[in-house]
């Protein structure tokens, strides 16, 4: 039995991720008919999400009643899944819509376990594909009507896509596909419009240590980005006409950015019970609310308000900046939206067994894997920063956790192999002796 399944440890793998996969599915389904669970639509499925795939499916357009500009707090992706799975089943389109989700989940997986066979071993994807599929953040949000699922599919996707392409005399083209499919995870979720840059600054530094491999990885860079924008510069241009603002994606960075100014507005109930005041001492600097109803104005307001937090505190308590900094980059493993304790102790603990392993194992690869390690450090430092300037939340990182879960799986299986052949040695001496002496 072990030998059969030494020699087909690939297709073991792929069929247990198939399988997990399916019991998740059956399972929610059956606690579905009963009645014993449903998908949980939160504020934005009910204020955005789901009237947006209503818009789209009867009238065509993508709208957000009261105002056209309303339409701009979300990205268009995940509002267009929605519209497509009610039009296949406008009965139980909700349940369909979890169930994809799940598929995006079993997606990731197999990447995990592809990336695993090509990079270091199909044990290490093995385990990694596994340790998404039950990692509880992940499938509780796979039944929510949130964007998270499908994002995570889609980045996951471009970066696996854009590591080969980072391979020597790997074809120019591949860059240009990873960076179409980034440029549907930017319309899925606005978050990764400045990656591209970004990476590029980041290849541009190491250009200095990598001299022979950054020429080759500067060109898919590149590449990367005029892929991503061949893909969201039609929405940009949509944007401009309909709102007649220039807004890339979507809105809302203001009011993250106003809620990530400081620890007390972190929550929803902690920045509710303090907007009033704020509104009111805003209007009293000269920063009174916009009137025109706009989305957009409302968004730029904000963040003037957020802007307006960081001046007070750098003139009132200049030393607590540094600590409200590392707050958010801390919180970003484990807080919620509701600061519920057990809920952030159950993501802390999620955090724990597999952000130290993860980022210690990049930290390794970066003298034998300098793909995977400059890559995906580069995504983790990108998405650390934006928690730095916005409302720092588990929420939000949950797409880092594939390529984390990886390396951390990857950092563990080598700790039981190391173990399993000292052991080995240990009860078998005269092996070992043997296998000395024949050297």
């Amino acid at each position: 039995m072990r030998a059969f399944l030494k020699r087909h440890c690939y297709a073991v793998a792929v069929l247990s991720l198939g399988a997990l996969t399916m019991i998740k599915i059956l399972t929610f389904l059956l606690l579905f008919k009963a009645g014993q669970i449903q998908p949980y639509v939160g504020g934005s499925g009910m204020s955005y999400y789901l009237p947006a795939a209503s818009s789209i499916l009867t009238a065509g357009a993508f709208y957000v009643a009261p105002d056209k500009t309303r339409s701009s707090k979300v990205a268009p992706g995940y509002p267009a899944l929605l519209a497509l799975v009610q039009w296949v089943a406008p009965r139980s389109y909700l349940a369909l819509a979890v169930c994809l989700q799940m598929i995006c989940d079993w997606v990731v997986a197999m990447l995990l376990l592809l990336i695993g066979r090509r990079q270091t071993s199909v044990e290490d994807g093995w385990v990694a594909g596994m340790a998404w599929l039950l990692f509880p953040p992940a499938t509780v949000i796979s039944t929510w009507i949130a964007s998270e699922a499908l994002f995570t599919c889609l980045l996951v996707s471009s970066m696996a896509l854009f590591m080969r392409a980072l391979s020597p005399k790997a074809p120019v083209a591949l860059s240009l596909i990873a960076g179409v499919v980034l440029g549907f995870a930017t319309l899925v979720r606005g978050v990764p419009q400045l990656f591209p840059v970004f990476l590029l600054g980041v290849f541009v530094t190491g250009f200095f240590w990598y001299q022979s491999a950054m020429r080759h990885w500067l060109k898919a860079a590149l590449c990367l980005l005029l892929g991503m924008s061949v893909v969201v510069l039609p929405w940009t241009v949509r944007n401009f006409r309909v709102l007649g603002e220039p807004v890339v994606v979507q809105t809302g960075i203001g009011g993250v950015f106003l809620m990530g100014s400081r620890s007390e507005y972190f929550t929803i109930n902690g920045f509710g019970q303090r907007y009033t005041t704020l509104e009111r001492q805003a209007a009293a600097d000269g920063l009174p609310k916009p009137t025109d109803g706009k989305q957009t104005s409302d968004d730029r307001w904000q963040f003037k308000l957020g802007l307006r937090e960081y001046r007070l505190r750098l003139s009132t308590e200049p030393w607590s900046l540094p600590l409200l900094l590392l707050h958010k980059v801390v919180r970003c493993w484990y807080g919620s939206e509701t600061g519920d304790v057990s809920t952030q102790l159950m993501l802390g603990l999620c955090s724990l067994a597999t952000v130290p392993a993860g980022l210690f194992q990049l930290w390794r690869w970066r003298k034998t894997r300098l793909i995977i390690s400059l890559l995906w450090g580069s995504l983790i430092l990108y998405f650390v920063l934006l928690a730095l300037v916005n409302l720092p939340m588990f929420r939000y990182a949950l797409p880092l956790y594939p390529f984390l879960i990886f390396a951390a799986s990857h950092w563990y299986m080598e700790i039981f192999r190391h173990r399993r052949s000292l052991l080995h040695r240990i009860l078998n001496p005269r092996e070992d002796e043997y296998a000395r002496s024949s050297l």
